[in-house]
C-alpha cells in the first residue's frame, strides 16, 4: 500500500506516542476536554460583549452552523469511507479508544471546534482573543492527530467544512433555520 502525505505524517507523530508521558498527558486532555474549555470560552465572552440580539443571532448561528457541519460530515462520512488509522494500518499506539470507529474523515472536534472559532469572528472579537480562540482550537485538531485517532487530512477537512458552513451560516439561517424555529415556536 502506498502511503499518502498524511498516512505518513500520521505515522511521524504517532511514533512519538508514549515517550513523553507529560505530552502524552496535555494532548490527552486537549483530545478530549478543550473542546468543552473553547465551547465555554466563545460563549463566555459573546455573553459578556454581544447586547441581548446579537448574542440571539450568534447563538442562533452557532447552532445552524455546527447542526449543518455536523451532518454533513455524517453524510460525507457515509457516502465517502475512510476508517480511522487504528483500523486501517498496523501497530498504531492510541491515547483512548474513540467512542466511534465507523468514520475518519472530517473530524467531527474539529469542525465543531472551528465553527466556535469562526462565528465567533464573524462578530469580531479583539484580536488577542481572536487568536487565543483559534490557537485553542488548532490544539484540539493536533491533539487528535496525535492521540492516533485522526489523520491530518481529517483535522484539516474539518477546518474547511467549519470555514464553509460559518461563511454560509448567516444564509442557512435565513433560509432553512429561521423558519424552522418559526414554525416551532408560535
Amino acid at each position: 500500500m502506498k502511503l499518502s502525505w498524511s498516512h505518513k505524517l500520521f505515522l511521524k507523530i504517532n511514533r512519538q506516542l508514549g515517550k513523553h508521558p507529560t505530552l502524552d498527558w496535555l494532548f490527552l486532555y486537549a483530545a478530549h476536554w478543550l473542546i468543552y474549555i473553547l465551547g465555554f470560552a466563545v460563549l463566555h465572552w459573546s455573553s459578556s460583549y454581544l447586547d441581548l440580539l446579537s448574542f440571539k443571532i450568534f447563538m442562533k448561528l452557532i447552532l445552524t452552523s455546527m447542526i449543518f457541519g455536523l451532518v454533513g460530515n455524517w453524510l460525507l462520512g457515509l457516502v465517502w469511507r475512510h476508517p480511522r488509522p487504528h483500523k486501517e494500518l498496523k501497530d498504531i499506539k492510541l491515547l483512548f479508544n474513540p467512542v466511534e470507529n465507523w468514520k475518519s474523515f472530517p473530524s467531527d472536534h474539529t469542525t465543531i471546534s472551528f465553527v466556535f472559532v469562526f462565528v465567533a469572528l464573524l462578530f469580531q472579537p479583539p484580536l488577542w482573543l481572536a487568536i487565543l480562540f483559534f490557537a485553542l482550537a488548532v490544539i484540539i485538531g493536533t491533539a487528535r492527530v496525535y492521540a492516533g485517532v485522526h489523520y491530518p487530512r481529517d483535522i484539516i477537512a474539518g477546518f474547511f467544512f467549519a470555514l464553509i458552513y460559518s461563511a454560509l451560516s448567516f444564509w442557512l439561517l435565513e433560509n432553512i433555520s429561521q423558519p424552522f424555529y418559526n414554525f416551532i415556536i408560535k
